[in-house]
């Protein structure tokens, strides 16, 4: 069990603790350790046995080392087990829901029967829902949109955790297999779509090694059960119910076999008539010459689309959604691209809601090469995220300049301060002016109809204070619902202003989504590209990010954390007025 399991492990037992009403020190340390062991730089295991040093984590007693111990050893842990069977069937799905709390959970699955969403959903319309204590019609009408959300995701999982499994898969699988063969993920995880419903995989092997890699496939350490294998290819699924598959084929058929496996269908409907047009076939073995029947001998993907009369496409945007016409016509050849990202102008430390100190944030920043970030500690309404007060925030740039100059990093003074219910701003006007860069969000009455919650970003806008509007919708990705807005109007009211918006990488928010931003890149709008990051290693979800700009068109030069230090900060000097003209004069 990685860490992200253990400390779900940790959570839930708080959860059913919770809902037995137990000891609420017991309840907080549960939670803490959940928290601990997700905050981790190192996985867990790597330490279990070394009792020791699991008592130096933050909240590890003896009870918590043991039962950390029993879970990576065993898989399982005793305690969550009895608490599942002592309580009604469902409590752990209700309570993703937001609205719906441990003791709404109890009463909705234990008195109601509720333990499916599609069966909340039903109890919400029903209005029985409404019999349970504390449940308003509002309420359920907002826990009824976060269902129906869940529902529509289905058996699908974020792109985090689904590239997470695909890495550790590919990790292990190099492990059991020889050097020379090829592996690599395909499919909707590398064109890094938000929701996955399986993970495919493709490898190039020699005809003396594609049993063992079969072999291999389907004897993982996350096999649960093997749906199919034949010679060539292999589907299996987890304990979890999420499946993989695999496909092998020859050293000379990888580039477009992998080509074909990554693109969606209507992608691949399109790519197979322009190889028919040219008397080819383009298959799941790759791109076959109609003379010998045999795969192409092209070394990638740019050449089999250089052989179809296209430039290269990104796999990101292979989805038929104008990219073949693009692609005959002035290509793709400024698209951003990781490499291209200079800073992060969002990230969280120990001052607010952030689980490491500034010192340790930016030196994480440091080594992952990065040439300057923005500190954005809370403001004061974000009151759970330990917002700053006016002094606080006063200190908190003072912190800042003095690890600029110590550190040797370009660091910017910053806030990320909570737009209120009625579009003004958490510091006056005074407060602000003497931050290098303020990024504005909303986190809280997220509630509000369409009409109010456009008015209140767009009202936040029109501050010559706010540089950046981050995570429009407050979406959490397969958790909570977005917020109801009129992004249209936002976006223009961006361009308008000359307010940056956020693409935020975290892969729990994606927001804004590649759908918006592709609208956003239509109407000219200009982005930043940011992390949120609340722990060192979070840094390196910015890939994130750059796949959801790349699946929404974004080029690099609207984008303005490509720029070098001095150019953003010219770029922040300016009047918002005069921004998105220094942004085209890029181009």
């Amino acid at each position: 069990m990685d860490n992200n399991s253990i400390s779900q492990v940790f959570a839930d037992v708080s959860v059913l603790m919770q809902a037995k009403s137990e000891n609420v020190f017991k309840i907080r340390a549960h939670a803490k350790a959940s928290d601990a062991i997700k905050s981790l730089p190192f996985p867990i295991s790597d330490i279990i046995e070394d009792t020791e040093k699991l008592g130096k984590i933050s909240g590890f007693g003896e009870a918590i080392i043991e039962k950390t111990q029993e879970l990576v050893r065993t898989g399982r842990l005793g305690l969550l087990e009895e608490l599942l069977e002592e309580l009604p069937n469902g409590i752990l799905e209700l309570v993703q829901i937001p609205g719906i709390g441990p003791k709404t959970a109890v009463m909705a699955a234990g008195v109601l029967g509720i333990c499916t969403y599609d069966q909340l959903a039903i109890s919400i319309e029903s209005g029985e829902f409404l019999s349970l204590p504390r449940i308003s019609k509002k309420g359920a009408a907002q826990i009824l949109r976060h269902t129906k959300m869940r529902i529509d995701q289905g058996d699908r999982i974020g792109i985090g955790p689904a590239s997470q499994a695909a890495n550790d898969l590919i990790a292990e699988l190099r492990n059991r297999c020889s050097e020379s063969v090829k592996i690599a993920v395909a499919g909707s995880v590398r064109r890094s779509v938000e929701l996955v419903g399986n993970i495919n995989i493709v490898c190039a092997a020699s005809i003396n090694e594609v049993a063992d890699v079969i072999d291999a496939f389907t004897t993982l350490s996350s096999v649960h059960n093997v749906l199919n294998h034949d010679y060539t290819t292999a589907e299996f699924i987890d304990r979890f119910g999420f499946k993989y598959s695999i496909k092998v084929v020859s050293p000379e058929a990888f580039p477009g076999a992998l080509l074909f496996a990554t693109g969606s269908v209507a992608h691949n409907i399109r790519l197979e008539k322009l190889a028919r047009d040219r008397n080819i076939a383009f298959t799941s073995d790759g791109l076959i010459s109609s003379k010998t029947g045999t795969p192409e001998n092209l070394p990638n993907e740019q050449d089999i689309y250089k052989r179809l009369g296209l430039s290269s496409i990104p796999p990101h945007i292979r989805e038929d959604s104008g990219e073949i016409e693009r692609a005959a016509g002035q290509g793709f050849a400024n698209i951003i691209t990781l490499g291209d990202i200079r800073g992060d102008l969002h990230s969280h430390t120990t001052w607010s809601d952030g689980r490491y100190s500034m010192e340790d944030m930016v030196a994480s920043a440091q080594e992952r090469g990065l040439e300057y970030i923005a500190v954005t500690d809370h403001s004061p309404s974000a009151r759970v995220a330990n917002g700053l007060s006016p002094e606080m925030l006063l200190a908190h740039n003072s912190a800042v300049r003095e690890l600029a100059e110590s550190s040797g990093m370009r660091l910017l003074t910053g806030t990320e301060m909570d737009i209120k219910l009625d579009g003004s701003l958490d510091y006056s006007d005074d407060l602000l002016a003497e931050l290098d860069i303020v990024i504005a969000s909303i986190h809280s009455g997220m509630d509000q109809d369409v009409e109010t919650m456009t008015r209140r970003v767009i009202d936040a806008m029109e501050s010559q204070h706010v540089d950046v509007i981050c995570h429009l919708t407050a979406r959490l990705l397969g958790k909570r619902s977005p917020v109801e807005i009129d992004i249209n109007a936002v976006l223009e009211a961006a361009v308008r202003t000359g307010t940056v918006m956020e693409i935020n990488a975290s892969p729990d928010r994606l927001d804004l989504k590649a759908d918006h931003v592709r609208r956003a890149v239509d109407l000219g709008v200009v982005f930043s590209i940011n992390t949120d990051a609340h722990r060192t290693w979070q840094f390196d979800n910015m890939r994130f990010g750059v796949d959801t700009a790349i699946r929404g068109w974004v080029e690099y030069d609207r984008v303005i954390n490509t720029l070098q230090y001095a150019e953003l900060m010219a770029f922040l000097s300016l009047p918002k007025s005069e921004r998105y003209a220094f942004s085209k004069s890029r181009g």
